[in-house]
């Protein structure tokens, strides 16, 4: 919301409550995602977090579209606005569309698994979070699967990001840029249903192998790339997978995880998640500079795509979840 009041003009102002945004976005997705164990069983947790995943699809494209057209409509002079006052006024829809569906979150939803409340909570909770740092390699499991997720995920997010830098160089205009992503973005709301469905029958890691085999396609068809026909095409590539191997990934871990502790291992794997976003881009970033070639960087990420689908490979099959270390304050 103060990003919506703030005067354009005022940049480091907008720079930092756009810092505390993007914190509370991400410490929210820990507590999201920790409540998937709360909401349902571990026997539809693929279906509710893929579920889950596509109705965010669906959802972001409201704000979207309604923001996207005042924008548009003030360009045109059709509506008695300026760009900057439509671009403040779709930044203020947003937050309130994100407040309103907090709501029934903040009514109707109860966490069912937690760590009883103990004096000196804050301490607790650091002694809490170094043993489990130290005992890490103890969840075998857990483990590779972290190792692999931190390979793979940064391969995704490193295709999502930079898209857009390919379109440009493709000669795509940022009108088509958008309308790339919000044809993406439903798309891979169907899709990302189905993949939580079909891990339901055929085997989960089969399901994120079968994603992360997809992206490896994508990252060879993308050295090849040379038209804006094949951009579409790798962007419906990439609807296909994205959401799957997002949702799947999330409720993998959420069957491998102590229930009680779900809070302080979601922290883990969202961390995780972005430091994974560092790796991806500087390694695009070197092959394209040394190969004068943007595919060429897209293509060198194959390597993490490789990596990461072995390592998941040696992922020993979902037993009971691990229990934490007891701790005593």
């Amino acid at each position: 919301m103060m990003l919506a009041v703030i005067p354009h003009e005022e940049w480091l102002i907008l720079l930092i409550c756009f810092i505390f945004t993007s914190i509370g976005f991400a410490g929210a997705n820990i507590f999201y995602d920790a409540f998937l164990v709360d909401v349902t069983s571990s026997d539809r947790m693929h279906r509710i977090s893929a579920n889950g995943f596509a109705l965010g699809y669906i959802g972001s494209t409201v704000p979207f579209i309604i923001g996207i057209a005042l924008i548009i409509l003030s360009q045109q002079a059709v509506i008695p606005l300026s760009v900057t006052v439509s671009s403040q006024a779709a930044i203020a829809i947003t937050a309130l569309w994100w407040g309103l569906f907090t709501i029934p979150m903040i009514k109707h939803v109860e966490q069912q698994y937690y760590v009883d409340r103990v004096p000196r909570p804050v301490t607790a909770s650091f002694k809490k979070l170094l043993t489990t740092i130290k005992n890490i390699k103890a969840y075998r499991a857990l483990f590779l699967f972290l190792l692999a997720y931190f390979f793979y995920i940064d391969g995704v997010n490193t295709v999502m990001t930079m898209a857009t830098v390919f379109g440009t160089d493709l000669g795509l205009d940022s009108t088509s840029l958008l309308l790339v992503l919000f044809i993406t973005q439903i798309v891979s709301a169907p899709l990302t249903i189905l993949f939580g469905r079909l891990a339901e029958r055929f085997n989960d890691k089969k399901m994120l192998l079968s994603g992360i085999l997809i992206y490896i396609f994508i990252c060879i068809y993308a050295y090849f790339i040379k038209t804006v026909v094949d951009f579409w095409v790798i962007a419906m590539m990439v609807a296909s997978a994205q959401g799957g191997i997002q949702a799947l990934s999330r409720s993998y871990y959420a069957k491998l995880i102590p229930k009680q502790s779900s809070n302080e291992f979601f922290g883990f794997y969202n961390i995780i998640g972005k430091f994974a976003a560092i790796l991806g881009p500087v390694l695009v970033g070197i092959t394209a500079q040394l190969t004068g070639n943007t595919s060429n960087g897209l293509f060198s990420l194959i390597i993490l795509f490789i990596i990461g689908g072995i390592l998941l490979l040696r992922v020993p099959d979902q037993g009971k979840p691990a229990s934490p270390p007891t701790i005593s304050v």
